[in-house]
């Protein structure tokens, strides 16, 4: 009794000042203190109400489509709403977003209906299921410990590639891995005793003016001349 006199009085307040801006409607007014109030369930009937008077009002369709949607978990309601409004304002700026809550609902009540089609199988199929089920958990429990033994190998086998290989000597030959400042000359004097023969290293591992040496990089040391 007491929401009829208030629909009632209303009604008889938007004849007067309702036919302007659709979110000053005493009904849109109304429904949105309901929502926010959390009152769901009344704010759709004035929102309902409003789009009974104004159903070419796409905000009508709007606000109806999102309550339906985050509050009231009717995704058939929404997608109705966000359509109409996407009818009723093909060119809104808010297009794309609107376009992309329809597509969500339309995955919800995609998996409603298959929830609700899916029969419930008998209880000899079940065990079946159950059975096949186990088989397949195994199977990938198997190929998990597969797939981490070819992973460890792989690992080791890029290590060893990426280790320094030992260089081939020759009789009277040897070899030496480049310490932090070390230069040619330093190398040649520690081996030769003179720096001048640093040209001897260079040669025999083939090392240019231009390139320098590496830390870790393993040379040939060749017999003195």
């Amino acid at each position: 009794m007491k929401y009829g006199l208030l629909f009632a009085i209303l009604l008889l307040f938007a004849t007067g000042c309702g036919q302007g801006d659709p979110a000053r409607h005493p009904m849109m007014l109304k429904g949105d203190q309901y929502r926010k109030e959390g009152n769901f369930e009344l704010a759709e009937k004035f929102y309902l109400k409003f789009v009974e008077q104004r159903p070419d009002s796409a905000l009508g369709h709007r606000t109806l489509a999102t309550l339906y949607d985050e509050s009231l978990a009717d995704p058939a309601a929404a997608l109705y709403h966000y359509n109409m409004f996407l009818r009723l304002d093909p060119h809104s700026p808010d297009r794309e977003l609107i376009d992309g809550y329809r597509r969500l609902v339309r995955a919800k009540l995609l998996r409603a209906l298959t929830r609700e089609e899916l029969p419930t199988p008998p209880d000899d199929e079940l065990a079946m299921l159950q059975k096949e089920n186990k088989v397949l958990r195994d199977r990938l429990d198997s190929l998990k410990r597969l797939l981490l033994s070819q992973q460890r190998t792989i690992a080791q086998l890029r290590s060893a590639a990426a280790a320094p290989q030992p260089v081939p000597q020759v009789p009277g030959e040897r070899s030496y891995t480049v310490q932090p400042g070390d230069t040619p000359g330093k190398i040649a004097r520690q081996f030769y005793g003179s720096a001048n023969k640093y040209r001897i290293i260079m040669e025999a591992n083939n090392l240019g003016s231009s390139t320098g040496l590496r830390v870790g990089q393993v040379l040939k040391i060749p017999a003195s001349e």
